[in-house]
């Protein structure tokens, strides 16, 4: 079989687990778990409650820690879940904090979007163009109310997946050529899986500090 037909089979087999692998709707899975739905192979910004930051690739995650390394280098470290403030790539993917502040300050871009669930157990999907205040959530014109922040139990971010180290540097520099790579298919026809990450939740304290540890943007 030539490589261009062997690519394609590939790019179909990953649309369809595309497809019917991302239908749960968040609030279903701890917020902590979503580590384990994204790649592993690449590197991530590791945030820590003291404000200490690294960039370092994720070898496991369990119900109460993560063990990380920097990239090629055998020696690994463990992280406490308790101790993790937050874990970033290209975007957030996950934060252990309640921050209004962290969902006010989102510039969502593509096929981004809210998830609010609120007190009665009503949910809702909330696309930009919307805009948040200390009161709450106001959606674009004349697509519903404006949802008070007095009745929101959480808000989670949904973000797309992110590509390893190296498809991203594939998606960068193979240029005509990365029609030849099958992950380009997923995010060309903008089929990419995305997971939900809990920003704000009105059972928890809530914590607006500024964050001391950023990522790079895309």
């Amino acid at each position: 079989m030539e490589t261009p037909a062997v690519c394609r089979l590939l790019a179909l087999t990953i649309l369809a687990a595309s497809i019917f692998s991302s239908t749960k709707s968040a609030g279903q899975d701890d917020p902590w778990l979503v580590l384990n739905k994204i790649t592993h192979k690449r590197s991530y910004m590791i945030e820590t409650r003291d404000r200490k930051c690294a960039w370092e690739v994720i070898t496991e995650v369990a119900t109460d820690h993560l063990t990380a390394k920097r990239y090629a280098s055998p020696e690994t470290r463990t992280v406490l879940r308790a101790d993790v403030l937050r874990v970033t790539g290209p975007f957030v993917y996950y934060s252990g904090r309640s921050s209004w502040s962290d969902v006010s300050s989102l510039l969502l871009v593509g096929r981004q979007r809210l998830k609010i669930v609120m007190k009665d157990g009503k949910a809702y999907t909330v696309k930009p163009p919307y805009t948040v205040s200390d009161e709450g959530i106001a959606p674009r014109s004349g697509t519903r109310p404006k949802i008070a922040k007095i009745d929101i139990a959480e808000v989670y971010e949904i973000v797309p997946k992110p590509l390893t180290d190296t498809g991203e540097y594939l998606s960068e520099e193979l240029g005509p050529m990365i029609v030849f790579d099958p992950d380009w298919y997923v995010w060309s026809l903008h089929l990419e899986q995305h997971v939900p990450v809990l920003l704000y939740d009105a059972g928890a304290p809530e914590d607006n500090s500024s964050a001391q540890c950023v990522a790079k943007q895309r």
